[in-house]
This record gives structure tokens, C-alpha cells and sequence, in this order.
């Protein structure tokens, strides 16, 4: 009785300990690598979003990549081009008067790393993220509050997204 309830008193303990740490929102996260050639860059947003190319340039600055302008890159210095980021929904959940409850809205954007002529390098690459977004049957001053405030974290979530996959770029 007593062995069981020093393991029962252990496991629980190592519950309490991992929900805490879960709780405080300590995530594990992998240093990315990026190529050597892409830790200077130019960059061309036609992304349509000035929170999006904000988050971005945080982004690569987190992971060690300078973003220089254009007239101080060399001939070896790569550009990174963001095209127009489209933004779609799907109605998920209807309420009884059949207004729009909940739906799912997409973000995707492609990119590719050009050289200074012009001559892609890599890709066009796709990147999307996606979110549940609720609460779309309240007043429509919250609702436009509520949705700015989850599309500016989705414009977030793609610029990580973007920094993540350019650690797969053979170059």
C-alpha cells in the first residue's frame, strides 16, 4: 500500500510539474539553420499586409538573417520576394437564425529567393496557416475586433512558417 502510494504520489507530482510548465507556455523550439548565403537579403513584399511584413522582418532578424536595401546588395546578394497573401473562409457552424457562427480562414502566400538578375533560386514556395475563428454572430464592432486581432497572430504564424522552410533551402 505504501509502494503504491509513493508511485501514485510521484505520478502525480510529474503531472503537476508538466501542466505547470505547460501552463506558464514554456514550448521546446529548434534552433533553425539557415544557409549561409541567405543570412543577407534583400526583400520585395507584395504581400498586401503591413502587419505581415512587420512580423517578418522580426522574424528574420530572430534568426540572425539581415535584411539590407537594395542599394547597398551586391551581385551575390539574394533577394527574398513575398507575392500577395490571399485570405479565404469556410463557414464551419450556423446559429439558429442561421448567422455565421464560427468559420475557418486561410492565409497562404508564395515566396522564392531570387539572385539579382532576376533568376529564381528557390522556389516558388506555398505557405498557409489556418484558424477557427468563433464568436461571428456578436456586434460587429467586436467581431472585426476579435478577427483583426487572430489575423494579426496568423501573419505571425506564416513569417515563422517562412523562416522555417527557408532552413530547408539547399543553397
Amino acid at each position: 500500500m505504501i509502494a503504491t502510494l509513493t508511485q501514485t504520489t510521484r505520478l502525480l507530482l510529474l503531472a503537476l510539474l508538466t501542466m505547470s510548465i505547460v501552463a506558464c507556455g514554456f514550448q521546446l523550439r529548434g534552433q533553425v539553420d539557415i544557409p549561409t548565403s541567405l543570412m543577407t537579403l534583400t526583400m520585395t513584399s507584395d504581400s498586401g499586409s503591413d502587419t505581415f511584413d512587420k512580423s517578418l522582418r522580426i522574424a528574420l532578424t530572430k534568426a540572425g538573417i539581415s535584411v539590407i536595401d537594395k542599394s547597398l546588395a551586391t551581385q551575390d546578394t539574394l533577394e527574398l520576394k513575398v507575392n500577395k497573401i490571399t485570405s479565404s473562409d469556410i463557414v464551419l457552424a450556423r446559429d439558429s437564425s442561421n448567422d455565421v457562427s464560427q468559420l475557418q480562414r486561410t492565409l497562404n502566400s508564395n515566396y522564392f529567393i531570387r539572385q539579382a538578375n532576376g533568376k529564381s533560386v528557390y522556389g516558388p514556395r506555398k505557405i498557409s496557416t489556418n484558424k477557427t475563428l468563433s464568436n461571428q454572430n456578436n456586434e460587429a464592432s467586436s467581431v472585426l475586433s476579435y478577427n483583426a486581432s487572430q489575423t494579426e497572430t496568423m501573419h505571425d504564424d506564416l513569417a515563422k512558417q517562412l523562416i522555417y522552410d527557408l532552413s530547408y533551402a539547399p543553397l
